[in-house]
């Protein structure tokens, strides 16, 4: 199922989740499925942001920020990260409406 995820949607880490810094990458487990997640240095980073709820704008902002990226590959790249985690259930995301 594609989770709907915008830059107005507001997202946090799942609890259902433990994640562990390894240097530049992170794993994650899922406790529910049993299943290991990796991120690289990038997906690592936006995991550390949703360690708190966040708008999907100032994330994007963020790593604007910090990387060198075009801002439309920035989005596009970052809402299907967030689809992902959202399908795999490692994230919660809400929309305006229901934030």
């Amino acid at each position: 199922m594609k989770s709907m995820v915008s830059v107005d949607s507001t997202v946090v880490a799942a609890e259902s989740q433990v994640s562990s810094d390894l240097g530049e990458e992170v794993a994650i487990l899922d406790f529910k499925a049993g299943i290991y997640y990796g991120l690289d240095e990038v997906g690592a980073r936006v995991w550390q942001l949703v360690q708190e709820p966040k708008k999907v704008s100032e994330i994007r902002n963020a790593l604007l920020e910090e990387y060198e990226v075009e801002p439309d590959r920035c989005e596009r790249d970052l809402i299907a990260l967030l689809r992902s985690l959202a399908d795999e259930e490692l994230i919660e995301m809400r929309n305006e409406a229901t934030a």
